[in-house]
């Protein structure tokens, strides 16, 4: 009988195994994903990929069908831009009330997430990294404090940024992304109300790109038209 730690690790190794495939456009949008299959694929019973799969369910990347079934939801290129032209508006929003709200604590907050990332990307560490920036948005949200607007980033955010998080760390882009993070952080410590915007833009643009070539490529590979 398993313990609850050998489950857990099954979970995650399902988690992750599906996570790797989703994001690299292996298992294609609209695929179905049958719990006997995988199971009998990843030599596990199907109580640890169903979890896994009710997971990926909550971070949107998978969905489920009119039956209850699981399929790999669908990632447009009209998505990703809709995904991140909410995102520019709202994360100006949140950093510019996050500026006038600001505490030393929580620049220091701030600054520590970003210092995070930085070494994160020294040593190509794509879970600690991601970790950093769930918490830096976690904090921004927080001195914002409007619950409404946090939710809605939130459930943006994660319906797109596994696949960017991807593409960032195959173009070690985790560097210059803790520098714009770094630019972002300087602006709302230095109240630049101004500087705010162009600091938030700059960072979803270089998101929009990544992941725009990377459908445009898995297009091509796979033949989608």
């Amino acid at each position: 009988m398993a313990t609850g730690t050998e489950t857990g690790s099954r979970v995650d190794d399902a988690y992750e195994w599906l996570l790797a495939e989703i994001t690299g456009f292996r298992l294609r949008s609209g695929s179905p994903l049958s719990e006997n299959r995988l199971a009998n694929q990843l030599g596990i019973s199907r109580t640890p990929v169903r979890e896994a799969l009710q997971r990926l369910e909550k971070e949107g990347l998978v969905k489920r069908t009119d039956n209850a079934r699981f399929t790999v939801s669908q990632l447009t290129a009209t998505e990703v831009n809709d995904a991140c032209d909410l995102l520019e508006v709202l994360d100006t929003y949140i950093a510019r009330k996050a500026s006038s709200t600001l505490t030393d604590e929580g620049a220091a907050a701030l600054k520590g997430y970003v210092d995070d990332m930085y070494r994160a990307a020294a040593n190509d560490d794509r879970a600690s990294w991601a970790l950093a920036d769930q918490l830096f948005h976690r904090k921004a949200n927080a001195l914002a404090g409007n619950v409404l607007v946090a939710e809605t980033v939130r459930e943006t955010r994660r319906r797109i940024q596994r696949f960017w998080l991807r593409a960032a760390s195959l173009q070690s882009r985790l560097l210059s992304c803790a520098e714009e993070y770094d630019e972002l952080y300087q602006a709302i410590v230095a109240h630049d109300y101004a500087g705010i915007e162009p600091a938030v833009k700059k960072h979803i643009g270089h998101m929009r790109e990544r992941m725009l070539e990377m459908i445009a490529a898995a297009a091509i590979l796979l033949g989608d038209d």
